[in-house]
C-alpha cells in the first residue's frame, strides 16, 4: 500500500488543530459569589472624605480574578481600576479614594473563576 506523505501530514495536522481549538469544558457552571462590605449602596459622602471599598468573593473552585472598577456615573469615565488575583477559594480586594464634590460613583466588583464564570455586583455612592 502506498501512502501519500502530503495527505498523511495534512490529515495529522487537521486532527491536531481540531483537538487544540476546542475549549475544554470543565463542567463548572457556578460563578463566584461577591460580597461588598463597603461602601453601602446609596451612601453619601462629603467632598474630601475617603471612600473605602472592600469586597470579597468565594467560589466552589478558585477566585482567579477580583476587580474594582469605579466610574463616574454621569460621564461613564473609568476613574479607578484595581485588580487582585487570589488563586484560592476566596479573596478580598480593597481600595480607597477621596470623594470629589458633585460626583455620583458606581463601584463595580467583578470576579472570575478558572472556568471563566463571571460574577458582578455594584453599589452607587455620591459626594457633595
Amino acid at each position: 500500500m502506498v501512502i501519500n506523505k502530503r495527505h498523511f501530514f495534512e490529515t495529522i495536522l487537521c486532527i491536531v488543530l481540531a483537538a487544540c481549538s476546542k475549549k475544554q469544558d470543565t463542567g463548572d457552571k457556578i460563578a463566584p459569589v461577591i460580597t461588598i462590605t463597603s461602601p453601602s449602596n446609596n451612601q453619601h459622602f462629603t467632598a474630601g472624605q475617603t471612600i473605602n471599598t472592600t469586597a470579597s468573593a468565594t467560589d466552589n473552585d478558585k477566585v482567579t480574578e477580583l476587580h474594582i472598577h469605579v466610574t463616574d456615573k454621569t460621564t461613564g469615565a473609568l476613574l479607578r481600576d484595581i485588580h487582585s488575583y487570589p488563586g484560592q477559594s476566596s479573596g478580598t480586594v480593597e481600595d480607597s479614594f477621596v470623594a470629589e464634590p458633585g460626583i455620583f460613583y458606581t463601584v463595580l466588583i467583578i470576579a472570575k473563576d478558572p472556568a471563566q464564570n463571571l460574577a458582578t455586583a455594584k453599589v452607587e455612592v455620591s459626594a457633595n
